[in-house]
């Protein structure tokens, strides 16, 4: 098997990367690993391998699908190299990438959502399948902490994406086709009174409600372009779950861009800053509890809640369909709803006072996400269905 990866852009897909990298070599593959951000420098090494055929490319969020030959072709099309990629995000947030999709794109999306979002706006990409997110494990069970031994109570990953988010909003008054400063405001309003709908739902749904039908095309413009309101919405209750737990007087250290730049304050908020990926792992290994909140994924999972796992450390997180199937009886991990989110301090302490059953939860955790939830459990899955 030979496969081609891409590194440099981004540290959290970097560590994805690597992680491919090292389960493709203990199969006896030939991986070159291309630094993005020097593309044209790295085309040299790219061509020699292309003299020999290759299995397919591997790219998270699109970084290389768009390489092209001198003649403007791309490069996979002209030979024929299946390029196996995994959306990490959302697919309205590629529409521009996604639109141009080479023919031998294989589409892999971590919500059942996302994948009929493609089908359905995206027709021309003829493979799209659900590929469930997945974990890191950096140390064996046998040397991982104990609950009780460990320093940080609660520990939560992640941005708060309104941040980042409000790049993303255009000029809402240069949309003429209906009032997109009134159906922002229903739409997100919508979603937090109802987060088990989708974005784009709500959207279609807003545009219903003012009598504004289009086509598949036009209406996956719009969506795209109004898709910030997921951000805000997913940083809502990212805000609000922590600001409970700390006004309950639980502990609770963060770590992401935007926390520094609430609107409140409280000892029990621990801020330490961005750190790298890596370290992210080392400090849930060093957690009781690991805290999730979905990307607005309702037919998935986060790599928060596998990582968590595999860090030995107890797992509380908003539900899904995803979930609720393989996580049914509550063993491995705690789940609480979006709705109720009120009740969290309760679910929370509990878990911080009775260590022996928390223990017992981790432990459960631990094994089912070693056995299921790696990474080199999807790659077998992608190379057994290539």
């Amino acid at each position: 098997m030979r496969f081609i990866l891409f590194q440099g852009l981004i540290d959290t897909l970097d560590l994805y990367t690597g992680e491919f990298v090292k389960i493709l070599k203990e199969q006896d593959a030939d991986c070159l690993v291309l630094d993005a951000g020097h593309m044209e420098r790295e085309m040299l090494r790219l061509k020699a391998f292309l003299l020999q055929p290759v299995t397919a490319v591997l790219s998270f969020n699109n970084i290389g699908m768009h390489l092209e030959l001198e003649d403007g072709k791309n490069i996979w099309d002209a030979f024929q190299i299946p390029f196996w990629n995994i959306l990490m995000d959302h697919p309205f947030h590629y529409k521009k990438a996604l639109d141009c999709a080479p023919e031998q794109t294989v589409l892999y999306c971590m919500d059942k959502n996302h994948a009929a979002y493609v089908k359905r706006f995206f027709p021309h990409i003829q493979k799209t399948e659900f590929l469930p997110h997945a974990g890191i494990p950096v140390k064996q069970e046998k040397d991982l902490l104990p609950i009780h031994e460990r320093k940080i109570d609660v520990l939560y990953a992640g941005a708060l994406s309104r941040c980042s988010a409000e790049g993303l909003v255009p000029d809402l008054g240069k949309i003429t086709e209906f009032d997109a400063f009134g159906l922002v405001k229903d739409a997100l309003e919508q979603l937090i009174q109802n987060p088990e709908q989708t974005t784009e739902q709500v959207i279609e749904q807003c545009l219903k409600d003012r009598k504004q039908i289009f086509d598949d095309k036009k209406l996956g413009e719009i969506i795209s372009e109004l898709r910030f309101v997921d951000s805000f919405a997913v940083s809502f209750y990212r805000e609000q779950m922590v600001r409970v737990l700390a006004e309950s007087g639980i502990t609770v250290t963060v770590f992401g861009t935007g926390w520094d730049r609430c609107e409140w304050e409280h000892p029990k908020l621990v801020y330490g800053g961005e750190i790298p990926p890596r370290q992210i792992l080392e400090m849930m290994n060093q957690s009781r509890v690991v805290l999730n909140t979905m990307t607005w994924f309702k037919r998935g999972a986060h790599d928060r809640i596998f990582n968590g796992m595999l860090a030995g450390a107890a797992v509380a997180s908003d539900t899904s369909e995803y979930i609720q199937e393989h996580f049914p009886d509550g063993r491995e991990l705690q789940v609480f709803s979006l709705k109720e989110i009120y009740r969290l301090p309760e679910m929370v302490k509990a878990l911080l006072d009775h260590t022996d059953d928390t223990q017992q939860m981790a432990d459960c955790g631990y094994r089912a996400a070693a056995e299921h939830h790696t990474w080199k459990n999807r790659l077998n899955n992608m190379l057994n269905h290539k």
